[in-house]
């Protein structure tokens, strides 16, 4: 027998490797972004798998009535329409390959603008060398405290990094319930957002958007920064208030920030963020990376052949109790599941 497999709206990093490790037993029909929705409805009635991009159409899930397990190729699945998804009874993973990546990124942000990388660059190209403490403040890691807001798979990773490898103190703060083991294996202390804010000298948030977490922090938790302190976003960019940050670094309220995401992307080259010379940018790419597509790849096929073995494929974002498609009955609960 031969599993057809649809991969809608793929990246391009994606497709070539993707079909060409397809195992035995599938076959791959591609529908690429702007495919008419139509056919994509028709290729999905009698797919026996998903692999979905970003932005496909509702429709595009209710057709496919045959489907055993739906693989989103994103970590974070705000764009999934849930309810639609709960309805078919199947499970719908996330992806969870590049918590490493992404707390890599934070990390080389974090030190960029603790190192004044930039502004250091901008100095040479004007004829200057190595300016005097007083003119620039160079910080480091070293015995700071680090205050991750989402202590999911990546905060983990960036508390891990930040304390064993640079001597740093981590606490955290995340509304869900963490495991003590979790926070004694890093370790890292449970404190509440006000504090973090507070008592951090670098502020890193890996938390997905919902609406607990949009616009979380704002004006007010901002000033409670140190003025040296430097703030890093991985998560989503809607958890600040953009307007406000910008405020605050052009009053110089706090040191820096190092951004990968943004409220609007991809972030207007007219933005005022990238002319705030204490400022790092990078276009969404936390996550990106050869050895990120690699293991989303591996996790794809792992998670097919775990669904017709009649397991629990990995991160699992929905909340089923029929899998009737499936060779054997699955009982699928996914709880909130983690940036």
């Amino acid at each position: 027998m031969t599993y057809k497999v649809l991969f809608l709206n793929p990246l391009k990093d994606y497709i070539d490797r993707l079909v060409d490790s397809t195992p035995d037993g599938f076959s791959i029909t591609v529908m690429p972004a702007g495919a008419d929705v139509a056919d994509m409805c028709r290729e999905a009635a009698d797919a026996d798998f998903l692999i979905s991009g970003v932005e496909v159409p509702e429709e595009v899930f209710r057709a496919a009535r045959n489907v055993k397990f739906i693989q989103y190729m994103s970590s974070g699945y705000g764009q999934l329409p849930l309810t639609v998804l709960n309805d078919l009874g199947v499970p719908v993973a996330q992806m969870k390959t590049h918590s490493i990546s992404v707390a890599e990124h934070a990390l080389t942000l974090m030190l960029t603008c603790l190192r004044r990388i930039p502004a250091s660059m901008q100095l040479m190209r004007e004829g200057k060398w190595r300016p005097d403490l007083d003119e620039m403040s160079y910080s480091e890691l070293y015995n700071k405290t680090v205050g991750i807001v989402g202590l999911g798979n990546i905060g983990r990773w960036v508390g891990k990094i930040v304390h064993h490898g640079f001597g740093a103190n981590v606490v955290f703060y995340d509304n869900a319930e963490i495991p003590l083991t979790v926070s004694e294996l890093i370790p890292a202390r449970p404190v509440t957002l006000e504090e973090l804010m507070a008592i951090s000298d670098v502020v890193c948030l890996s938390l997905p958007l919902n609406a607990e977490s949009d616009q979380l922090i704002g004006r007010n938790e901002l000033a409670l920064m140190k003025r040296s302190g430097v703030l890093v976003n991985v998560g989503r960019g809607e958890v600040i208030d953009e307007a406000a940050l910008i405020e605050c670094l052009r009053e110089g309220r706090i040191a820096g920030a190092g951004l990968d995401v943004f409220a609007r992307e991809p972030l207007d080259t007219a933005s005022e963020l990238l002319n705030l010379e204490q400022v790092v940018c990078t276009p969404h790419m936390a996550g990106v990376g050869w050895e990120n597509v690699q293991r989303r790849i591996a996790t794809v096929w792992q998670n097919f052949d775990t669904v017709l073995r009649g397991g629990m494929p990995s991160g699992v974002v929905t909340a089923t109790k029929r899998a009737a498609n499936s060779p054997a009955s699955l009982e699928l609960v996914g709880g909130a599941a983690r940036v």
